[in-house]
C-alpha cells in the first residue's frame, strides 16, 4: 500500500500569559451596576423597621439591624444616577437631541406605565377583590403628584436628568477638568447646606441641583485619574463613614423620638463621600481580568447588569409577596424564615437572597418576549 497519511500538526495552545487580552467595554459599569441593585435589595428588604422606631426602646434589634444596613449600603442608588452619567455623558454617539430623547424616554416612560399599573393593581386588590368602588381622586393624585409606590421615585427623577443631558454634553464638550471640578464643588455644597439649612439665603433659590451633581461626577471619575494623595485620604475617611452614619441615626432618632433619616439623606456630606470613594475603588478594579479568569461569574453579573432596570422595579413587589406567604404560605421576611422565627441579621439578608434570586428569575424569563424586551427592558 501507499505511504502512510502524514498527521496534521497539532499547534501548541498559546500559554495563558502570552495570549492576547479579551477586550471589554466600559466592564467596570456593568459591575457596579450588578452591586447597585443588590444593595438596593438588601436596603429594601429591612428598611420598614427604620419607621418603627421606639423611643420606649431605642436599641430593638430591628431597628438596629436596619440602621446598619443602610448604613453600609446606602451607596445603592447613587450609583445608578453615576453610572448613567459616566456612560451618557460620554457618550460618543452622533445623535440629534431628538434622537436621544426619543430613545432614553420610551425607555422610562413606558416600563413606569405598565409597573405604576402593576402596582396600582397590587395596592388595592382587596378594593378590587371585593368590588368595591376604586378611588379614582386619589389615585389620580398618586401618578400625577405622587410617587405610584414608593421606590418608583427613581423613573421621574432619571427622567429629569435625561431631559437635561443635551446640555450637560454641551457643557462637558467644552469645560476644563477645573470647570467640571467648580460645578460638582458647587453642586453638593449647596445640596449639603439646603440638607442642613434649608432656608440659608445663599440656597434657598438654587437648591434643586439634587442629583445632578451625582449624574456629572459618574462622567468626572470615568474619565479623570484621581491622585494617590486624595485617594489616601478619601478612602479612610470613607470608611469612618458607615460608623457615623449608624451612630448619627440612632441617636438623631433617639433625640427626636422618631425616626430622623437627616444622615441617609443622598445629599449629606457623608453619604457623597461614601459614593465617591467606592465608584473609584470599583471602577479602578481589573474587571477584565478577573471576567478572564472567571467567566461563569462574569456572565452573571453581565446578566444582572443588564436585567437590573427590571429588577428594581419589580424587587419591592417580590419582597412584599415573600412577606405575605403568598407562595406556598410560607412567610420569608426580616424576622421569619419559611415561618420560622430567625435573628434580623439573618433573616434580612436570606429574604434579599431570596428576593434577588426570584426578581431574576421573573425578569429573565420576561425578557425572553420579544415585544417584553424591546418596549419593558
Amino acid at each position: 500500500m501507499g505511504g502512510s497519511i502524514p498527521k496534521k500538526e497539532v499547534e501548541a495552545p498559546i500559554p495563558l500569559a502570552e495570549a492576547p487580552p479579551i477586550k471589554y467595554k466600559r466592564l467596570y459599569a456593568n459591575y457596579i451596576r450588578a452591586l447597585a441593585a443588590c444593595a438596593v435589595v438588601q436596603m429594601h428588604s429591612v428598611g420598614e423597621y427604620l419607621f418603627q422606631f421606639d423611643p420606649a426602646n431605642p436599641t430593638d434589634i430591628k431597628f438596629i439591624t436596619a440602621d446598619i444596613v443602610y448604613s453600609l449600603l446606602r451607596w445603592g442608588t447613587p450609583f445608578f444616577v453615576l453610572v448613567s452619567g459616566a456612560l451618557l455623558l460620554k457618550s460618543s454617539r452622533d445623535e440629534t437631541t431628538g434622537q436621544f430623547l426619543s430613545k432614553r424616554l420610551r425607555r422610562v416612560l413606558i416600563p413606569l406605565a405598565f409597573w405604576g399599573i402593576v402596582y396600582l393593581f397590587y395596592q388595592y386588590r382587596g378594593i378590587l377583590y371585593f368590588g368595591d368602588p376604586l378611588p379614582w381622586d386619589e389615585i389620580k393624585r398618586r401618578i400625577f403628584f405622587e410617587d405610584i409606590h414608593f421606590h418608583l421615585w427613581f423613573i421621574p427623577m432619571i427622567t429629569g436628568l435625561y431631559l437635561l443631558t443635551p446640555t450637560f454634553r454641551i457643557f462637558i464638550r467644552h469645560a476644563t477638568r477645573a470647570d467640571i471640578e467648580y460645578f460638582l464643588v458647587l453642586c453638593f455644597s449647596i445640596t449639603a447646606l439646603q440638607h442642613y439649612l434649608p432656608g440659608f439665603f445663599l440656597v434657598k433659590y438654587i437648591g434643586w441641583l439634587g442629583y445632578i451633581g451625582f449624574y456629572i461626577l459618574g462622567y468626572y471619575l470615568s474619565t479623570f485619574p484621581i491622585a494617590p494623595a486624595w485617594k489616601r485620604v478619601v478612602y479612610p475617611l470613607a470608611l469612618l463613614m458607615p460608623v457615623f452614619n449608624a451612630y448619627g441615626t440612632w441617636w438623631l432618632s433617639v433625640q427626636s423620638g422618631a425616626y430622623n433619616e437627616k444622615v441617609f439623606v443622598y445629599a449629606s456630606p457623608n453619604v457623597v463621600i461614601m459614593v465617591f470613594a467606592l465608584f473609584l475603588f470599583l471602577k479602578d478594579i481589573d474587571w477584565g481580568a478577573f471576567a478572564t479568569r472567571y467567566p461563569r461569574i462574569n456572565y452573571a453579573v453581565n446578566r444582572v447588569a443588564d436585567l437590573s432596570y427590571g429588577i428594581y422595579f419589580i424587587h419591592v413587589l417580590v419582597l412584599d409577596v415573600l412577606k405575605n406567604g403568598y407562595i406556598g404560605g410560607w412567610h420569608i421576611y426580616t424576622v421569619r424564615f419559611f415561618n420560622y422565627p430567625v435573628h434580623p441579621a439573618l433573616g434580612g439578608i436570606l429574604q434579599a437572597i431570596i428576593a434577588i434570586l426570584l426578581s431574576f428569575t421573573v425578569i429573565n424569563l420576561l425578557s425572553r418576549i420579544p415585544v417584553v424586551k424591546k418596549w419593558l427592558m
